[in-house]
Formats: C-alpha cells, sequence, structure tokens
C-alpha cells in the first residue's frame, strides 16, 4: 500500500489492442488460453528480409479503424496515433473518465509511443509532396489528439525511452497523482514498428528470430532454444486517479499502482548489463517506493523478450533481489504470445498484471520446451495457472538504451 501521506493511485479503466484482439475481453481470454498471435506478415512484402513473421494486428482493427475515424483525421495521422489514440478511447469509456466530474485542468495525457513517424508497411516517407507531413511526424501526436479529443487540459507529453516507453509513461502518471498536482490521468505506450525498414534493421542487430517456417512457436522467452524476438504492433492504456477520488465517484478499481523504480543502466546502446545488477537495482527500487517487502510479491510480468542476454539478465536480476523467494515465484512473459511491441509493451503488460491481481490467475509463457540452465525460475510455462491469493505484483520494462522501469501493482481492497 501507499506510504503515510502519500495518495494511494488505482487504475479504474483498461484498454487493449494487441495481435491477439481489439479490446480488454478478447485480449485477456485470448492470454489465459495461451493463444499465439504470431503468423507470416502479409500486410507488406517481406522478400529479401532475413525475418519474415510478426504480430500484426487483426482484420478486425482495421475495420474498427476505417468505422471510428473519418477520413481528414486518417489523413493526419500516422498508424501508432490512430492505434493509441482507440486504446485510449476504450480505457476512458471503460472507466466513466468523461462523467467523473474532474476539473480537466487537472486530468494529464502521457503517452509512451518510441518512433512514431515510422509508418506501418513501409519507410518513413519516399520523398515527394506529403500533406499533413508536419502533424503526422509529431512524437507527441498521440498525446495532443487524446487532449483534444476528450478536452483534457493537464500535462499532455510523450515519453520516447524504447521498449520501456509505456510503462515511463505509467510511471509519470503515478507521479502526477501522488505529488497533488492532478486528480486522474490517461496513461498509454502504442507502437505500430511492424514494417520493412524496423525488420531490416533489427535483423542487423541480430535481435530478432527467424523461425519462419513457424511462426507460432518462434517467440519463446527463457526457453533455451530461444532465438530473438518477434517484432509486433500493439498497445494499451490505463486511467489512473487516486483512491480517494476513485471510491468518491463508485468507480469500479482493477488494481492499485504503487511503486515504480526507474533506472539507466548507462552501460551499452542496445545491449543489456550482463550480471543484472542494474536490472535488480530497479526492482529494488520499485519495492522501496511501494514500502514493500519482497515476501509480498507474488508474480512478475517480466519483459522476457526471447532474447539470449536478457532473459538471462532478467533471471539473474530477479535471483539478486529475491533471494530463496525466487524458486517458488512465478514470472510469465506475454510476449511469448503477442511478440514485442516496443512502446506498447510496458503499457499492455501492467494492464494484463492488473487483470491477473484482480482475476487471481496468472496467463503463462507459452513455447516453453527446453529448461536453459540459466533461466531456472517458474516461468508458468504453456497453461495459465490460478493464484487465488495473489495480492502484489511486479510488471518489467527494459528497452535499447539502457531504459529500465519496474512498476508495482497490488490487489484492490
Amino acid at each position: 500500500m501507499a506510504k503515510p501521506g502519500v495518495p494511494s493511485v488505482a487504475v479504474t479503466g483498461l484498454g487493449m489492442i494487441t495481435p491477439l484482439g481489439v479490446d480488454v475481453p478478447s485480449n485477456w481470454r485470448a492470454m489465459l488460453e495461451g493463444r499465439s498471435g504470431i503468423r507470416r506478415i502479409r500486410r507488406f512484402e517481406t522478400e529479401g528480409l532475413a525475418t519474415r513473421i510478426g504480430g500484426e494486428l487483426p482484420d478486425a482493427y482495421y475495420e474498427k479503424e476505417e468505422a471510428e475515424f473519418p477520413r481528414r483525421f486518417r489523413n493526419q495521422t500516422l498508424p501508432p496515433a490512430r492505434l493509441g489514440f482507440l486504446c485510449a478511447k476504450e480505457a476512458i469509456e471503460d472507466g466513466g473518465l468523461a462523467a467523473a466530474g474532474y476539473d480537466p485542468y487537472r486530468v494529464a495525457v502521457l503517452t509512451g509511443c518510441s518512433q512514431s513517424p515510422l509508418q506501418e508497411g513501409q519507410e518513413i516517407f519516399l520523398g515527394g509532396r506529403v500533406k499533413y507531413l508536419i502533424v503526422k511526424e509529431m512524437v507527441n501526436a498521440l498525446a495532443a489528439w487524446v487532449s483534444i479529443k476528450y478536452g483534457l487540459k493537464g500535462p499532455t507529453y510523450n515519453i520516447a525511452a524504447a521498449c520501456a516507453s509505456g510503462a515511463f509513461a505509467i510511471a509519470a502518471g503515478l507521479d502526477y497523482i501522488r505529488a497533488g498536482r492532478g486528480d486522474a490521468a490517461v496513461v498509454l505506450g502504442a507502437d505500430m514498428m511492424l514494417n520493412r525498414q524496423s525488420l531490416h534493421g533489427f535483423n542487423e542487430l541480430m535481435a530478432l528470430s527467424e523461425l519462419n517456417e513457424a511462426p507460432e512457436r518462434a517467440s519463446r522467452p527463457f526457453d533455451n532454444r530461444r532465438s530473438g524476438f518477434v517484432l509486433a504492433n500493439g498497445g494499451a492504456a490505463l486511467v489512473l486517479e487516486s483512491l480517494e477520488g476513485a471510491r468518491r465517484r463508485g468507480a469500479k478499481i482493477y488494481a492499485l499502482l504503487t511503486g515504480a523504480g526507474l533506472h539507466s543502466e548507462a552501460y551499452n546502446i542496445v545491449a543489456p548489463e550482463p550480471t543484472g545488477k542494474e536490472i535488480a537495482r530497479a526492482i529494488q527500487a520499485a519495492l522501496n517506493d511501494a514500502d514493500l517487502d519482497r515476501s509480498a510479491v507474488g508474480y512478475i510480468n517480466a519483459h522476457g523478450t526471447s532474447t539470449l542476454q536478457n532473459d538471462a539478465c532478467e533471471t539473474a536480476a530477479i535471483k539478486a533481489v529475491f533471494g530463496s523467494l525466487a524458486a517458488r515465484l512465478p514470472v510469465s512473459s506475454l510476449k511469448s504470445m503477442i511478440g514485442h511491441t516496443v512502446g506498447g509493451a510496458g503499457a499492455i503488460e501492467c494492464a494484463a498484471t492488473a487483470l491477473a491481481l484482480r482475476d487471481g490467475i496468472l496467463p503463462p509463457t507459452i513455447n516453453y520446451e527446453e529448461p536453459d540452465p540459466d533461466c531456472d525460475l517458474d516461468y508458468v510455462p504453456n497453461a495459465a495457472r490460478p493464484a487465488p491469493g495473489l495480492r502484489a505484483a511486479l510488471s518489467h520494462s527494459f528497452g535499447f538504451g539502457g531504459h529500465g522501469c519496474v512498476l508495482v501493482l497490488e490487489k484492490a481492497p
């Protein structure tokens, strides 16, 4: 729970779009069923690429986008802004924020989007005249559109921290409310980086799986045969507000957000610090911020990218912080099912952690078949697991550049 004198922060609304579904219920159901959203890419040409698989959004998403947005809005925006906007719309409606009666000057819109000028399926811009070019390529466009649509006049900005962008936005929302500067925040992460340019670039770094003949099995976090991550599109949004305000208006509460630990490894632009000590520092900082003993943590939603280095480093960090408790601590990675959504990952995983606390059930790590001696924890392999006594959980996010954020969530009272 929150430290004395610090307002508790509640998660009261969720929105989510991933390769598994176009709303929270469909995504959560698919995650608990252990389904994979990874397929052969079909929305753009992959000839000549070493990786030809990814987590594309369902056809239903594009139908939804077509139905929701007038042509002018589509012309003024890039795919990440439209994706993130629809996530925010679901969360705002789910949380009943519009009818909450908050002063609009005390409601923030904080987004995590790492590279919004990248367009799905093509290069950034291929030359020639592009209408609304500046409006389209603004990395803050998503935050601005949500603010404009819903009349939210608190702090509105974007955070770019690579794969941890969404988690950083959530941490910023937590700080905003706890500091008393505002009453609520719409926080979200979204990216649409599945395109030829990104696949080529990540292949050059030898970061992606090339298991093209078996797409559904390509993302295999913590497994001994993991060979790289699978790039995907997706995002999620959360409505945060003070617990006092949520109770006063009778809002449903998914979970409490009680702490965050942010860090920079200052080690390498793409590789994680190999011992995991900097990740461990972020985990401990988050526990300290939440005033939570490590023994209270019953689940970790891992960053778990399915790369050799990340998974081993994250495992080492968990063992360093939790000691003998680590062997009995369930850890799972949603990226086994949806792939890596970059700026969207931290928000999707935080939202799923809130759902795990609400329902008392843990999503699995699918494709876990061959144990790795360096990854020897309980990864909730291949099937969801009931956890009726779950009281507190962590959500991990780490990214290129050494950025990291660990979030602490606790069961709603």
